[in-house]
């Protein structure tokens, strides 16, 4: 099979999308299989400097952060990151320029021949995902681009997801802040779910971690003192000497992942005997840029924010961010869900500041899984229940996006990053 058009390679990723979650999420057969997929591709992930993201809220902008700043000190560096908001080519970037749709078709022609081996190898019972299709394509795309990183963001979980394939003992393994999400896959418990993110860190090898919470923190110690390997904890005020006010991303929170992203790359500094420039440090803080998260734009003549919070932890810092960035301000809302996730406590959260909300739903078939909303009429239940009046319900998508800018500013899109993707690739048809 040839691919010559971009469209054709949607079409053909489409294929491998998982059509249940017993396929999205196989545990131990997924990873057996990925890393089948990566030896026949030639193990390039293990012919590169890695630094593995893994945690509940955080992973996108630290990775991005990290990669920016070692960008910024000379390196050439490969990104992956996972979801994408409106292009599957958003998920292969090297010092920030995203690979061009004729790349990204050139890649994937060379890995069709490898796909359709894994695919009928009798090791594997079903076919590559869409995931762990385009995680191969990232490790051979950074590997033949002669990267010096590669930040890699890891799409679910740590232990069994399809980015979990390196095995030197200088990838440098990065914990964002975990919390209770994904618990029908990762486990109903602060516990279970350390104990996955935290099983990306290999033998003898170093991590890093935010100050996570006291049951989170002893399961990592757990893993860390049985693999051998070191760690350090990392609390949120170290940044205030180089983090000016200029600190270009919004919200309180993101402050904690750019001390995270810097800590990261202090470490490889004094692994790999590079030198920090202090300044353009300061400048990637000052510049940075991250969109859908805390992402304040003008539409319309008003003020959008929005941000792709989709759990209750995630929600509480976006919200305490959105009162201290606009004070004494109430908010008309723009929401949807991602079904499955803990929407009851989200809307607890966005109550007290809610002047009105439309709710409003998405399909999407173009990322690693379909991904459907929770019904808007469901939702409008729950508002009800909790005393919240001031509500519409909107199914099309289009519909509710023209009524919200209808509204006075501030307007807020949250819910889901699949929400704002979608919301995005109608400003951007426009």
């Amino acid at each position: 099979m040839i691919i010559r058009t971009f469209n054709q390679a949607e079409q053909f990723l489409a294929l491998h999308i998982p059509k249940s979650s017993q396929t999205t999420f196989p545990g131990e057969l997924g990873l057996k299989r990925a890393k089948y997929f990566l030896k026949l591709l030639g193990n390039p992930q293990e012919k590169l400097k890695i630094i593995h993201v893994a945690g509940t809220s955080g992973k996108g902008s630290t990775c991005y952060l990290i990669s920016s700043l070692l960008t910024s000190q000379g390196f050439k560096v490969g990104l992956h990151q996972s979801p994408h908001l409106t292009d599957v080519t958003e998920r292969f970037q090297i010092n920030g320029k995203i690979i061009s749709q004729k790349e990204f078709v050139f890649y994937l022609n060379k890995i069709i021949p490898i796909i359709d081996r894994t695919d009928e190898a009798c090791l594997v019972s079903t076919k590559l995902t869409y995931f762990e299709i385009l995680v191969g394509l990232a490790y051979l795309y950074f590997f033949e681009k002669k990267v010096d990183y590669a930040v890699i963001e890891t799409g679910l979980g740590g232990k069994y997801d399809g980015t979990n394939v390196v095995s030197r003992s200088d990838k440098l393994s990065v914990l964002t802040k975990i919390g209770l999400d994904h618990i029908n896959i990762l486990g109903k418990t602060i516990e279970e779910i350390a104990y996955q993110k935290a099983m990306i860190i290999n033998e003898k090898s170093q991590a890093i971690s935010i100050n996570q919470n006291q049951k989170a923190g002893k399961v990592i110690r757990e893993v860390v003192g049985k693999k051998k390997a070191k760690i350090f904890f990392i609390g949120r005020d170290v940044i205030n000497h180089v983090c000016t006010k200029n600190f270009g991303l919004f919200g309180e929170y993101q402050k904690e992942n750019a001390n995270l992203a810097l800590a990261a790359v202090n470490y490889l500094s004094q692994r790999d005997g590079f030198e920090i420039d202090k300044e353009k440090v300061e400048a990637v803080f000052k510049t940075a840029y991250f969109p859908g998260r805390f992402d304040i734009r003008k539409i319309n003549g008003k003020t959008v924010i929005f941000d792709g919070a989709h759990n209750p932890q995630k929600m509480e810092a976006f919200i305490g961010s959105l009162v201290k960035k606009f004070p004494k301000k109430r908010f008309n809302f723009l929401l949807a869900f991602k079904k499955g996730k803990d929407y009851q406590d989200m809307l607890k959260i966005i109550n007290p500041w809610a002047e009105s909300i439309i709710l409003t739903g998405f399909f999407t078939e173009d990322q690693d899984m379909i991904n459907a909303s929770e019904e808007p009429e469901i939702v409008g239940q729950h508002l009800k229940k909790i005393s919240f009046q001031n509500f519409k319900i909107i199914p099309l998508l289009g519909k509710a996006w023209q009524d919200i800018l209808k509204k006075k500013e501030p307007i807020v899109v949250t819910g889901s990053l699949y929400l704002v993707g979608e919301i995005f690739k109608l400003i951007k048809d426009k």
